[in-house]
């Protein structure tokens, strides 16, 4: 009879150039960059969500909720 033994532990891994400073975050390499794209969707999803709230958080209406977003950041973006 043998005997396997599997490990699940993960190695952490670390890109070169980056420094570890003991603290258990990153504190140096290159700032966040977020895409055009992603702004807008990240300000996008903000809108609709304060869409929702100040429908008083009422279920069911969340596609309603985007497109009203969507079109305020495209004539936001027009103007």
């Amino acid at each position: 009879m043998s005997t396997v033994r599997v490990s699940n532990r993960k190695t952490p891994t670390m890109s070169a150039g980056t420094s570890h400073a003991g603290t258990g975050r990153e504190t140096t390499g290159p700032a966040k960059q977020t895409s055009k794209g992603a702004w807008a969707h990240d300000r996008i999803r903000a809108e609709a969500y304060a869409l929702y709230e100040q429908r008083g958080r009422q279920e069911g209406r969340a596609l309603e909720d985007w497109l009203n977003a969507e079109g305020q950041a495209v004539a936001a973006n027009n103007s």
